[in-house]
């Protein structure tokens, strides 16, 4: 008779599941997992048979001992899984633990998770929330990639670094919290999240990783902290919608590519830290109208890495303690006019350089189309050609020595 009911509970289990339900869902969802004991003594917990069931259940003990790990690539493609528990016990998700998951919409991972592995959530392109508890202090690269139906999330304060391309691809994500906690934030942290609208940088951060913000396409204001004081290759480049950013006084480089094709960018503030600025920094900044800076001896030292470094090749308007820059005296301290400084700057009319300079970079004036230039130096520096005014007619010299 016992044998007869069970045979009889195990058919109704299979029509219901035929049907797409889980009835017996707890039986079906622990039955089948495989474990692995770890050195330790305790389990870690695979797939095994459970590939195609909605709903997983992992117990919190398997022979008696506790089950503390979801193995790496435990359920990876297990493209019908819908929901799965995940017990008390477990301390650590290992690296594509439910990678390609893509039917998985929810998740809540225990206070007892101490770190989730790289691409442990990768591609899980239905995943609407998830819980991260205080425990978990490390989240691994990758975790998180292409989770398009990831609408927010909040980091905790366990979390120091943010690591690479975590968020990268999360199309739906509109906002995110990163803690005091964080210290950096690696590169394509966050890029191709195109309605992320707004995130607050907190003073922790003291670095901008490469393409962090690559192709936020939404993003159109962002406030970087005093602490931060090197900004990334491309770290907003193709920010279409940003509009406004504040550089701290503390940033001493700005990465090649990092505001290319921000074409919604009408202005820009270089601080006085800043010393280098990378190839193609500004390339594409269609928008820009107007560069501010609080230091001329600060900007002629800048090195730019080419003519699309400067924003000034967009803006035209060079602006000075809030004044237009037309009529320069450049004073007797300053010795070096580097490359590219005054690059497309169409606000300047004259200029006069002491015989203290000895030195202008090549394309230092091009494009300065209105541009006289006063000479108070007995020959003429290194690196003074015609290249300094892109419409190739003379530049006006006059030697006043």
């Amino acid at each position: 008779m016992k044998v007869f009911a069970k045979i009889v509970a195990i058919l109704l289990c299979l029509a219901i599941m035929a049907g797409g339900l889980i009835a017996c869902a707890k039986e079906d969802g622990t039955k089948g997992l495989e474990y692995h004991q770890l050195s330790d003594g305790t389990y870690a917990v695979s797939a095994g048979e459970t590939t195609q069931l909605e709903r997983i259940e992992i117990p919190a003990r398997h022979k008696g001992r506790p089950v503390t790990l979801i193995n790496q690539s435990a359920f990876e493609n297990a493209k019908n899984l819908k929901e799965i528990v995940i017990p008390d016990s477990v301390t650590s998700i290992g690296n594509d633990a439910f990678s390609d998951c893509t039917s998985l919409t929810s998740i809540t991972i225990p206070d007892s998770v101490i770190s989730i592995g790289n691409r442990a959530f990768y591609d899980c392109t239905s995943l609407t929330s998830i819980t991260i508890p205080d425990s978990v202090t490390i989240i691994g690269y990758s975790a998180f990639y292409d989770c398009t139906s990831l609408t927010s999330i909040a980091i905790t304060d366990s979390v120091t670094s943010i690591y690479f391309a975590v968020f990268s691809g999360c199309t739906s994500l509109t906002s995110i919290t990163i803690p005091d906690s964080v210290t950096s934030i690696d590169s394509y942290a966050f890029s191709g999240c195109t309605s992320l609208t707004s995130i607050t940088i907190p003073d922790s951060v003291t670095s901008i990783g490469n393409a962090v913000f690559y192709a936020c396409t939404s993003l159109t204001s962002i406030t970087i902290p005093d602490s931060v004081t090197s900004i990334g290759e491309s770290a907003f480049s193709g920010c279409t919608s940003l509009e406004s950013i504040t550089i701290p006084g503390s940033v001493t480089s700005i990465g090649k590519y990092a505001f290319q094709n921000c074409t919604s960018l009408a202005s820009i503030a270089i601080p006085d830290s800043v010393t280098s600025i990378g190839i193609w920094a500004f390339s594409d900044c269609t928008s820009l109208t107007s560069v501010h800076i609080t230091d001329l001896a600060k900007w002629y030292a800048i090195g730019f890495g080419n003519s699309y470094s400067n924003p000034l090749y967009y803006a035209k308007n060079l602006y000075l303690n809030g004044e237009l820059v037309t009529e320069l005296v450049i004073p007797d301290s300053v010795t070096i006019i580097g490359p590219y400084a005054f690059n497309g700057c169409t606000s300047l009319t004259s200029i006069t350089i002491p015989d203290s300079v000895t030195s202008i970079g090549e394309y230092a004036f091009s494009g300065c189309r209105s541009l006289t230039i006063y000479c108070e130096a007995a020959s003429k520096p290194g690196g003074w050609d015609y290249r300094w005014n892109s419409s190739n007619r003379p530049v006006v010299w006059g030697y006043t020595g």
